[in-house]
C-alpha cells in the first residue's frame, strides 16, 4: 500500500512539468545591541543566506516574470544614535556577495557582488510625529552601475512602541539587496513595533 501511495505521487510531480521545477530558501539570522542604561544608540547586525531558483513559469510578488536566478549572501549594520531628544542620525551598511543566471534560459551563473550605502535622519518634531529622510547610495560592481537617491517618510506614533507612516522611494531600488527588480519607484506604508 505504501509503495503504490509513493508511485502515485511520483507521477503527480512528473505530470506537473517545468512549471514546478524550482528552488528556494532564505536563511535569516541577526543580533542586536541595545543597551538597557542608555537606549540613545541601537545597532542592528543581520545575515541573510538566499537562494531562488525559480521555476520558467514563477512570478514575482509585483506579478512579473522572475528574470534572474539568485544565489547570495548578504550582511547589513545598521545603527542609529538619538543626538538630542528630537533629532536621531542613523546610517546602514550592507553588500552582497553572490551569483546570478538568467532564468528563462539554461544560463551560466556569474559573480554578483553590490554595496549599499544609507544616511538616515529622524525628526520628532511633534509628540507623536516623526519625519525620515534616506540619502542611499547603490553599487553594482560587476555592471559598473552606482544609483543614488533620497527616501522620506512621515510617521505617526500609534500606541507605546508601535508607529505607522507613509513615504516615497525617489529611488528606483530596495533596501533589500536580493530584490533586483529595480521597481521600488513610489509611494510606501510601512507599521513599526518594537518591544
Amino acid at each position: 500500500m505504501a509503495l503504490a501511495g509513493q508511485a502515485q505521487l511520483v507521477g503527480l510531480q512528473q505530470q506537473r512539468g517545468a512549471f514546478y521545477d524550482g528552488d528556494y530558501h532564505e536563511i535569516v539570522t541577526g543580533a542586536a545591541y541595545r543597551p538597557i542604561n542608555n537606549d540613545r544608540w541601537n545597532t542592528l547586525f543581520k545575515y541573510t543566506n538566499f537562494y531562488n531558483l525559480p521555476s520558467p513559469g514563477q512570478l514575482s510578488p509585483s506579478g512579473f516574470t522572475a528574470d534572474y536566478a539568485q544565489r547570495s549572501q548578504v550582511l547589513s549594520v545598521d545603527t542609529i544614535y538619538d543626538v538630542k531628544p528630537w533629532l536621531s542620525l542613523g546610517a546602514k551598511y550592507a553588500f552582497r556577495i553572490g551569483e546570478l543566471k538568467d532564468s528563462k534560459v539554461d544560463g551560466q551563473w556569474f559573480s554578483s557582488r553590490a554595496d549599499l550605502m544609507i544616511l538616515r535622519a529622524d525628526w520628532h518634531f511633534v509628540k507623536e510625529w516623526d519625519a525620515v529622510l534616506e540619502l542611499r547610495n547603490l553599487r553594482a560592481t560587476e555592471a559598473q552601475d552606482s544609483r543614488a537617491g533620497v527616501l522620506m517618510a512621515i510617521y505617526r506614533h500609534m500606541a507605546e512602541g508601535v508607529k505607522a507612516g507613509v513615504g516615497y522611494n525617489f529611488t528606483n531600488y530596495s533596501d533589500d539587496l536580493t530584490n533586483l527588480s529595480y521597481r521600488s519607484r513610489g509611494f510606501f506604508v510601512n507599521v513599526i513595533g518594537t518591544m
